[in-house]
């Protein structure tokens, strides 16, 4: 019986719920499929793009075979680092292969043209901010903000696994939310262009597993004017495991026993951005200086390090966190720090419950059955039973959620201070708004704004017309001061 698989921490979705054991779970997995197809529209935007490289990546890791179809022989414009230079080829090095029609019985169809029909299928779609899934076509609106691609397509791949396990719910409604304004109904939501705002040029990453490789990934997506002027700081001192394949986007198949920080400092270099690298834990002792990054994004997954968090003299810290448990690993939550909120007070009495989850889990047969066989006094089976359930999805959709919070930051917005939901039903979301800093200092940069595809919503000689969320593709915008660098930015249009 192997129990480092590399889908170990998928598969223990299906183990700890206790319907299966680890051999039945193993072939469970393996059997199961997806299809995913994009068609011409999707394939020449930016967040259609995004859309179908999120959905590969993920779904390569939670489904035994995966296959794409459709406009797979566009040329890449989303700026994710790599050698591929069409989207059939990106999609072989994420793990899926070109089939001309998609053989499985559940599909994601991203964009119009879809020849096919299956019994389930889901539709990624997007309009500026607003990331969302239907059960049937829906025509996405602008297209240039690569986020909203980011979480539509994880967003279908989770129900797609919901699908699989036998969720009777999972994309069978409209799901939509706003990554900008998650606290507002998408109509009434704020949703600006991403040429109106600044980007983060200095972050500090605390943990580099699923979560902090989903930092990455959307960040490695933003359309950067001058991607070598961006420096991160990536701080972990784990080694690549077998199991951190099935949950972290970065990890190449088969290249383990390496540090963390090597293959994030690895994708860093190809997008040009520079990297200091810190191969050790964020600890008591870890303290930013006045010229290093002031805005941390975290990824930990114990709560005694992140009570430590605000010790680190960091003006903002974004953090999140994932549910653990087979009842609970499609929930999320974010938290944005400021120099007015303490992480420590925050999470004081919160703690890991992987003890109390883990014993009850060695009474599931599954575990029970490694004991009997593994005769080492159990050993084996708490170790197993020790590790958290993890999904590549959840972390992606979170990922794109928490980077929007540093570009609201970078751009002088107010952060949402917390949010959370289950991706299962983004109806169960809760979002607070946060407050201004009086002084913001968090070195930011402008967004590439030069069309990567020819779009009528960036082109001012069309006629102004809405989208299906009601929004302008053409209009006005006023002057408006940058906060961060007290510098008045001239009126530009969409």
């Amino acid at each position: 019986m192997i129990l480092d698989s590399e889908t170990a921490r998928v598969r223990a979705v299906l183990v700890n719920s206790g319907r299966y054991s680890i051999p039945e779970a193993d072939a469970k997995i393996a059997a199961s499929a997806l299809s995913i197809f994009i068609g011409s529209d999707a394939a020449a935007s930016v967040a259609g793009q995004a859309a179908f490289l999120t959905a590969v990546a993920t779904a390569a890791r939670c489904f035994g075979r995966v296959t794409v179809s459709g406009t797979t022989n566009a040329s890449i414009i989303v700026p994710l680092p790599g050698a591929a230079r069409t989207l059939g080829e990106a999609a072989i090095v994420l793990g899926a292969t070109i089939e001309s029609e998609g053989g499985s019985a559940r599909h994601v169809v991203i964009g119009s043209g879809w020849p096919g029909s299956s019994e389930w299928q889901i539709h990624p779609y997007w309009s500026g901010w607003i990331a969302g899934v239907a059960p049937r076509p829906r025509q996405s609106g602008r297209s240039e903000c690569a986020l909203a691609g980011v979480a539509a397509g994880a967003l279908a791949v989770g129900h797609a696994f919901l699908a699989e396990q036998g969720d009777p719910r999972a994309g069978r409604v409209n799901l939509c939310l706003s990554l900008w304004s998650p606290d507002a109904l998408p109509a009434d939501a704020e949703n600006p262009a991403l040429s109106e705002l600044s980007l983060p040029k200095s972050l500090w990453l605390i943990g580099l597993g699923n979560l902090g490789q989903a930092y990455l990934w959307s960040l490695f997506m933003l359309p950067y004017a001058e991607p070598q002027s961006v420096m991160l700081y990536l701080q972990d001192d784990d080694l690549i495991d077998r199991e951190n394949w099935g949950t972290s986007v970065l990890v190449e198949r088969g290249r383990y026993n390496i540090l963390k920080t090597k293959v994030a400092e690895e994708w860093a270099n190809r997008r040009d951005f520079r990297v200091r690298r810190i191969d050790r834990r964020f600890d008591e002792r870890t303290r930013r200086n006045a010229d290093e990054p002031g805005l941390a994004l975290s990824g930990l997954d114990r709560m005694g390090p992140r009570r430590l968090l605000g010790g680190g003299g960091f003006e903002y810290v974004i953090d999140s966190g994932l549910g653990a448990t087979a009842a609970s690993y499609q929930d999320f939550r974010i938290n944005v720090f400021d120099a007015a909120t303490d992480p420590a007070q925050h999470f004081e009495g919160v703690e890991d419950r992987t003890a109390e989850t883990a014993a009850a889990l060695l009474q599931l047969p599954a575990y029970e059955e490694i004991t009997r066989q593994r005769n080492d006094g159990g050993c084996g089976a708490a170790m197993l039973a020790g590790k958290s359930v993890a999904v590549p999805f959840v972390s992606a959709f979170t990922g794109a959620l928490a980077i929007t919070q540093a570009i609201r930051i970078a751009s002088g917005e107010a952060p949402h201070r917390s949010m959370t939901a289950s991706l299962g039903d983004l109806r169960t979301l809760r979002a607070a708004i946060g407050e201004h800093q009086e002084r913001i200092t968090i070195e930011t940069t402008a967004t590439d704004t030069t069309p990567l595809v020819p779009d009528h919503a960036l082109d001012p000689t069309k006629p102004k017309e809405r989208d299906g969320f009601g929004n302008l593709f053409v209009k006005e915008v006023a002057h408006r001061i940058d906060e961060n660098h007290a510098r008045l930015l001239p009126a530009k249009r969409l």
